[in-house]
């Protein structure tokens, strides 16, 4: 098994920096070789790479398939479908904040929230003073990190699909996190872009870089309200279940954008689930 771990290992080290196809298509090959060696994440994960999570629950669940299945499944992995987007739809200009809709499939939305339900804790911002995480009061949800440990194959390939779409390299994301708001929980008015004028927030900006781009995506829905609204614009936008919303949070010149004030609503029925990915530029 130490050579299994040792496979899929390798494929997730190969998939998570992955911005080209060749660096998806070696992960694929370490992910087989991991299945073929009786690695049930990776057995469950190669089927799910091809969208068929019901074989992924059934491996899950204990079903055993012949050695073949594994390479048949590497075949049938599309890496120009994951590396392909559909187009977006402009919803405002300035600040610049588009929707993309089906970026994700009903099928790895619900992996997504799947893999996060475990790990949820109270969401946290960064405090002014020194920049580290901290509870501050605005935010009441809750919210799970993707963090060393956590990471697995398909959001690797979640993480090259964002980049690829947003013509950003994956070493410019931040950690990929899923937010889970119940009834009543909220993210108060905030800005993505960090203010420099805070000491905190300009250390992360000076080691880190700025947060120029966020990019949502809606894994569920049967929820109401819950809209992410812009109070400076007065609209609010609501996708569907594998939808994407994406908005710059500085302006074409670089300067954080003020008009970018926005908050996550509380639903008022239901809960509400989002993947949040901040990406950073110097």
């Amino acid at each position: 098994m130490a050579s299994a771990e040792s496979a899929y290992s390798a494929a997730v080290s190969a998939a998570y920096g992955a911005d080209v196809k060749d660096h998806l298509k070696s992960a694929l090959e370490h992910l087989q070789r991991a299945a073929e060696q009786g690695h049930r994440g990776a057995q469950t994960e190669l089927a799910g790479l091809v969208g068929n999570f019901r074989l992924s629950g059934e491996i899950t669940r204990g079903k055993a398939l012949p050695t073949g299945t594994w390479e048949r499944l590497r075949a049938a992995v599309d890496l120009a479908g994951w590396l392909s987007f559909p187009a977006g739809r402009a919803l405002c200009q300035q600040p610049r904040i588009a929707m993309v809709k089906r970026f994700l499939s009903p099928g790895l939305c619900d992996w997504l929230i799947e893999q996060a339900q475990p790990h949820l804790q109270r969401a946290q911002t960064f405090a002014l003073d020194d920049g580290k995480a901290a509870d501050d009061g605005a935010r009441t949800n809750t919210a799970a990190e993707f963090l060393p440990g956590r990471i697995d194959t398909l959001l690797s390939f979640v993480r090259a699909r964002i980049a690829g779409f947003t013509g950003m390299s994956t070493g410019l994301l931040e950690t990929s996190q899923v937010l889970h708001y119940s009834a009543g929980e909220l993210f108060a008015p905030h800005y993505d872009f960090l203010d420099i004028r805070q000491p905190g927030l300009a250390r992360q900006v000076t080691e880190h870089g700025q947060r120029v781009l966020t990019l949502l995506i809606y894994l569920n829905e049967g929820y109401e309200d819950g809209e992410t609204y812009f109070p400076k614009l007065q609209r609010g936008f609501k996708g569907r279940k594998g939808d994407a919303l994406v908005f710059w949070n500085v302006t074409p010149d670089g300067a954080p954008d003020p008009l970018t004030l926005h908050m996550g609503s509380a639903p008022t029925r239901g809960e509400k689930w989002l993947f949040s990915q901040w990406i950073r530029m110097r």
